[in-house]
């Protein structure tokens, strides 16, 4: 295997390999690890794929280069040879080609990255969505943070959610308060605060919004829906756990088929482009989840999508390569 597509090869694995890691990463661990819009996962997507051309590119110019060279070699042994070189020509065939060499990282590398990846798709639907995740995308751009507020007045009275906690029952209340907003104070009504006991004037509540964006609203602190609250509890974490057995047992089963690992390193446009169009079918249903906030349902939806492009790919690898 040549320098060019060995180079761009890696870079592909490699830029993948970022790419699924940044976007794993939950929410707040670094400043990428965004809400959306996630234009540096777009970017870094974009990367993968023009590597990923590049590779293709350099795999056909490498392919037609071996051809031309077999081609001229078996017209010159015909010339000196006559007819039983020609014969063995023909068994030996053209497209005869090395065995390529097998890496034994990129067994793991592969099945591990795979796994990432898929995991990748899924972790987007984990979090806020739909206008409340939208809402809370635009608070935070704003500089928006959690605020502790005195109740002016509480509207009407307060109702019973049916929850409690250590026998403290939870009420739902519609309240006033006075909010410091950068351009003056003004006085807002919030509705659905949950407290424990019934919320009286005089008691401070934590609010959330934007001190330069009064337009925005205020709303409860910690108002989150089932996606984000059920999803950083227990779905996050099922989906590491699944992508670490998933990805261990691919590797093994790749490490354990090395020789077909090494051949399928070689761009075959019958194996590798429908691969190819997997994984991008896969990325395009992931970007609706980068640049907005689809509904809990289609979310998981083109999420669950997404996080079976790499794996259709693999099969499609297996029984053609």
């Amino acid at each position: 295997m040549r320098a060019g597509t060995r180079l761009t090869g890696w870079a592909t694995v490699l830029v993948g390999y970022a790419t699924a890691l940044f976007a794993v990463l939950p929410y707040g661990t670094v400043p990428l690890a965004e809400q959306p819009p996630k234009r540096h996962l777009l970017w870094m997507m974009g990367a993968t794929a023009a590597c990923a051309l590049c590779w293709i590119a350099a795999s056909l110019v490498d392919r037609a280069r071996r051809r031309a060279a077999l081609r001229r070699a078996a017209s010159r042994r015909r010339a000196a040879h006559g007819r039983a070189a020609r014969r063995r020509a023909s068994r030996r065939g053209y497209g005869a080609r090395p065995e390529p060499p097998r890496s034994r990282a990129l067994s793991w590398v592969l099945g591990l990255g795979i796994a990432l990846t898929s995991a990748a798709a899924l972790s987007q639907a984990v979090g806020p969505d739909g206008a409340h995740g939208r809402w809370l995308a635009e608070v935070n751009q704003a500089g928006g943070r959690t605020h502790q507020l005195t109740v002016a007045k509480v509207i009407g009275t307060p109702q019973s959610t049916g929850a409690a906690e250590r026998n403290v029952e939870e009420f739902s209340s519609t309240i006033v308060v006075t909010v410091p907003f950068d351009s003056g104070p003004r006085q807002v009504t919030v509705d659905g605060v949950r407290t424990q006991g019934e919320l009286e004037q005089g008691r401070s509540i934590k609010l959330l919004y934007a001190p330069s964006r009064p337009e925005l609203g205020v709303r409860p602190a910690g108002d989150d829906d089932l996606s984000s609250t059920v999803g950083r509890v227990v779905v996050r974490p099922v989906i590491w756990i699944l992508a670490l057995v998933a990805g261990l047992s691919t590797a093994v089963a790749m490490h354990r088929r090395e020789a077909g690992v090494a051949r399928a390193r070689r761009f075959e446009p019958w194996v590798h482009l429908p691969a190819a169009a997997f994984l991008a079918g896969g990325a395009a249903l992931i970007v609706p989840l980068l640049t907005g906030f689809p509904s809990t349902a289609t979310g998981w939806g083109l999420a669950a999508g997404a996080a079976a492009g790499p794996w259709l790919a693999l099969a499609w690898v297996v029984r053609t390569s």
